[in-house]
């Protein structure tokens, strides 16, 4: 049986590349940044294909991010508060949460303004829920000392820092460490 071809790319026009990000839109939440790098790689796929120059639909990739921007089709601003609320409910640091959205193209202003609103509290939190989640610490049934280090790399490869990683840890037991919390 032989395989067939993969279909070649849109050829991107002002029109093509409105309905693309429409389309794009349409399924993801995205910062302005990511959109652009979305419809720009669209555009270069389609100029490599095609021979055109990929430099040409700069200029409307711009205006149409922007006037996205302006109509409040993308919100920076809320794209990245949406973002810190599902990734602290998974368990994610303050630091892992910044890489993404800079990763994502969220401005340095938002960004900065972002880390300026996430606490150490609220670290830790996030690091039990990451604990709770990968049952590491107190949430680890059996064989809980022979694993402390490895379970302190682990909250330490996701983001967390030492202090709170250690505290986390070395909670006697999962109600221990929620009286813990509640009391910072």
């Amino acid at each position: 049986m032989a395989r067939s071809q993969p279909r070649p790319p849109t050829r991107m026009t002002e029109t093509s590349v409105a309905e693309a990000a429409l389309f794009y839109l349409s399924r993801f939440a995205s910062s302005s940044g990511n959109l652009r790098r979305v419809l720009m790689r669209k555009v270069i796929r389609s100029a490599e294909h095609y021979g055109d120059d990929p430099e040409l639909m700069k200029p409307v990739v711009d205006a149409l991010v922007a006037r996205y921007a302006e109509t409040g089709a993308i919100n920076d601003t809320l794209y990245a508060d949406t973002q810190v609320r599902k990734l602290r409910r998974r368990g994610g640091s303050a630091r892992v949460i910044l890489q993404k959205l800079n990763a994502k193209g969220v401005p340095g202003e938002i960004i900065a303004e972002t880390g300026a609103t996430l606490t150490e509290g609220d670290d830790r939190t996030a690091a039990m829920l990451f604990a709770r989640r990968r049952r590491l610490g107190p949430f680890r049934t059996e064989n809980r000392v022979e694993n402390r280090q490895r379970d302190l790399a682990a909250l330490g490869r996701a983001g967390f820092g030492y202090q709170v990683a250690a505290a986390i840890i070395d909670a006697e037991d999962a109600d221990a460490l929620a009286e813990m919390l509640a009391g910072n």
